[in-house]
């Protein structure tokens, strides 16, 4: 599948199979994911991978998973029943380092976190590429998804997101295809419109 195509056929999905993604295959996309851009080739995130029924359960409370199925786009438990969850997190302790601390005054922008978006979208379009699906969940609780995780105590690693990944139900692309249609659905802006020659 082409570049193209696989940036136009991804979506955010909010319905998995219970099918399982193989060992093998989550592997391969989370090996992709490591060949991004790092800021001084820090390789500043990390993955967290949760198949744990119960952490996946926390992990949508934490992500407030309920919120999603009223829109009428999401099945009910998409994040606690797909059969694996990534969180990519930024590590501030990799760019410090290299740089030094603290990494707030080390640093233009928060590179850890925009490292870990890049790694982020990586993983996504690998999962898409191999007949999976996956969503960015970035409405989260950082301070509750650092518990669940057991992350470091002294937020050197923030988790960037959720990223729900499994096969995509059928029954979820038309809840989806409905809640679009019936919906007043805003159209994806032209290139001319967000595209500036020679200065804005």
């Amino acid at each position: 599948m082409s570049l193209r195509d696989l940036l136009r056929r991804r979506r955010n999905v909010y319905g998995f199979l219970s099918k399982p993604v193989t060992n093998r295959i989550l592997n391969s996309i989370l090996e992709n994911a490591t060949h991004v851009p790092s800021a001084g080739f820090t390789q500043d995130f990390e993955f967290v991978v949760v198949r744990d029924a119960s952490l996946k359960k926390k992990l949508a409370e934490a992500a407030s998973e309920r919120d999603y199925s009223k829109s009428g786009r999401a099945k009910p438990d998409f994040i606690s029943k797909a059969p694996v969850i990534v969180i990519p997190c930024g590590s501030k302790l990799r760019f410090e380092m290299k740089y030094g601390r603290p990494a707030e005054k080390k640093a233009r922008l928060p590179w850890w976190l925009i490292d870990a978006g890049f790694a982020s979208f990586a993983l996504i379009l690998s999962a898409f590429e191999v007949g999976l699906a996956a969503s960015f969940i970035g409405a989260i609780d950082d301070e509750k998804v650092s518990k669940i995780l057991k992350l470091p105590k002294d937020n050197s690693i923030v988790p960037l997101a959720i990223v729900p990944i499994g096969y995509p139900d059928p029954e979820e692309a038309e809840k989806w295809k409905a809640a679009n249609l019936s919906a007043n659905k805003k159209r994806r802006r032209k290139l001319e419109e967000l595209t500036h020659w020679d200065g804005w």
